[in-house]
């Protein structure tokens, strides 16, 4: 397998509250043989990918984050096998895709005895309600909506 690519990330501050974070991933795989795993590999990764997000701490202990996800087209070559040595193939096409997730994170405490980083999140993930597909072609998730409470000790 040879890959070829670029990835390059760029993270920072833009004002004293508002942070960023932007990646971008090209990535190019080619099979170097004919073994239908080398296949597989090759076509299940989208050549451009994109991430990124902004962090804006609305108060001392308040965090609002946006993120963002870009995966472009991409065709899955999935192999069945049918029969002892003996495999079916069969491609996939998949739509490129936007998401967007966002979220409130509130620190509750930083130390309380033994516990400490105690940490409230509400998210709503692919806020947008994106349809979108897998590299397997499976439906993602719809809008997802949820609350989280980390900490540790």
């Amino acid at each position: 397998m040879r890959r070829q690519g670029v990835e390059v990330e760029l993270d920072g501050k833009i004002f004293d509250n508002l942070s960023f974070y932007a990646n971008y991933a090209y990535t190019e795989l080619r099979s170097m043989g004919g073994e239908p795993a080398g296949e597989e590999a090759e076509a299940e990764r989208a050549k451009h990918r994109v991430n990124a997000g902004l962090r804006y701490n609305l108060f001392e202990n308040t965090m609002l984050m946006l993120d963002y996800k870009y995966q472009s087209e991409q065709s899955s070559q999935v192999s069945e096998e049918i029969s002892e040595d003996e495999y079916e193939w069969y491609t996939i096409d998949m739509d490129a895709y936007h998401v967007f997730d966002f979220a409130v994170e509130q620190t509750l405490f930083k130390k309380y005895g033994y516990v400490e980083n105690a940490v409230l999140k509400f998210y709503i993930n692919n806020l947008l309600d994106e349809e979108y597909e897998n590299t397997r072609g499976f439906p993602m998730t719809d809008r997802t909506c949820g609350a989280a409470l980390s900490f540790s000790f």
